[in-house]
């Protein structure tokens, strides 16, 4: 039996076997590398992954404890809170506002104006459409005519829609109300000593004069003299009389005025402080300055802006009064700008900050700290605005109102 070739044969399959599994072993230890940095890269991204989830967890229950605040604090808070979507339908209400509006019950899902039809025909139903249309927030009082009580309102876009809070200042009104009264009456006790002043010295006079008349030995000529200007004296104290009945009384409709004639009838008023003071007045008025307005109103804002002028310029001061055609710095629309200006000794940065607040005075205890209070109001009322410039440098000191009317 000849066995040599199978032999042969067999070590050449081994021979050809030999390197072909090795490289078989090398792909496969290659594939376990790769199998092993799979697995490590597939357990980093899935840790990567369970952090994310768990980071992503907790940002959604710390938006959500905020969303729980923020609806606890407007549930407990003091404004009455109405949410409206697009089509001003109820999405939201605190019961605040259920308390204020449907006597506890809640509105969500109604439209507004299917629960207070009313409501179309006010300002409130004004300014919403403004807020939801043209996408800005406002701020407003109104009254409420069939309750009988004013609100503080704030809207403002939310989403699609619009937010509003709101709170009855019916009480804080009303207390506004009476310190503008009390205001005035301090107004008439100070203008009352001007006015002692200025109806003092033309009766003086005019007694003089009757006296002269009655008991002198002058001629005729000399008598027709003393008579004219005891005429002319009592003819004084018949307009001071009249420009402090201007004063007080009031219209009960707004009318036009002429800025310049009020601020003249208040000047009228201070004119014996001015002649002991020897404060020079300085006027420029246009010829178009009238203003839609409450006269009596307005002479009670002049005469706290003349009256804190002529204090604070002493003797021998400066103060200009101004009337002229103007555009409002905000909204632009025309009207007129009265200005009351003096060289007196200004206000540091802290009191004008101060100033326009209730009760601030730097007058010790002869000041109400009411006064320029009132006046902003009065203004405000009036649909203007009041500005205050002011400096207290040595040497270059002075203060400047500047009150704008609208048309």
């Amino acid at each position: 039996m000849n066995t040599g070739p199978q032999i042969g044969v067999t070590e050449e399959l081994s021979g050809s076997e030999g390197p072909l599994v090795g490289r078989l072993r090398a792909e496969v230890e290659t594939l376990h590398q790769l199998l092993h940095v799979n697995e490590a890269t597939a357990a980093e991204a899935a840790i990567r992954a369970e952090r994310a989830v768990a980071e992503e967890r907790r940002s959604a229950e710390a938006r959500e404890e905020q969303t729980r605040l923020v609806h606890d604090l407007i549930r407990v808070g003091a404004d009455s809170v109405v949410v409206l979507d697009q089509n001003y339908v109820v999405t939201f209400m605190n019961q605040r506002a259920m308390d204020e509006l449907s006597e506890g019950q809640s509105l969500v899902g109604k439209p507004l104006l299917e629960v207070f039809p009313e409501l179309e025909e006010t300002t409130f139903w004004t300014q919403y459409k403004r807020v939801m249309e043209d996408r800005v927030a406002v701020s407003f009082e109104e009254l409420d005519e069939k309750k009988g009580a004013w609100y503080s309102v704030n809207a403002a876009p939310v989403g699609h829609g619009i937010a509003f809070f709101f709170r009855d200042v019916t009480e804080r009104r009303r207390r506004d109300a009476a310190l503008q009264r009390t205001e005035k009456l301090a107004a008439v006790g100070r203008m009352a000593s001007s006015i002692s002043h200025e109806i003092n010295n033309p009766l003086e006079s005019v007694t003089n004069l009757l006296y002269l008349i009655q008991h002198g030995d002058s001629d005729h000529e000399d008598m027709r003299t003393y008579a004219q200007l005891a005429a002319s004296e009592l003819s004084r104290v018949s307009h001071i009389v009249t420009q402090t009945l201007k004063f007080h009384r009031q219209s009960t409709h707004a009318a036009l005025c002429r800025g310049s004639e009020i601020l003249e009838s208040v000047v009228a008023l201070y004119q014996s402080r001015i002649v002991t003071l020897r404060t020079t007045i300085h006027r420029k008025f246009v010829e178009m300055d009238n203003m839609l307005c409450f006269a009596g109103d307005m002479r009670q804002v002049f005469a706290n802006l003349i009256g804190n002028a002529l204090d604070a310029t002493g003797e021998k001061g400066h103060i200009w009064l101004r009337t002229r055609r103007a555009h409002s710095p905000r909204t632009g629309a025309p009207g007129v700008r009265v200005t009351v200006a003096d060289n007196g000794c200004g206000m540091s940065a802290a009191t004008q900050r101060a100033v326009f607040e209730a009760f601030f005075t730097t007058k010790g205890m002869t000041g109400t700290g009411l006064g320029l209070w009132v006046s902003e109001e009065i203004v405000r009322t009036h649909r203007g605005t009041i500005r205050l410039k002011s400096r207290d440098t040595e040497g270059r000191s002075g203060t400047v109102f500047a009150i704008f009317f609208p048309d």
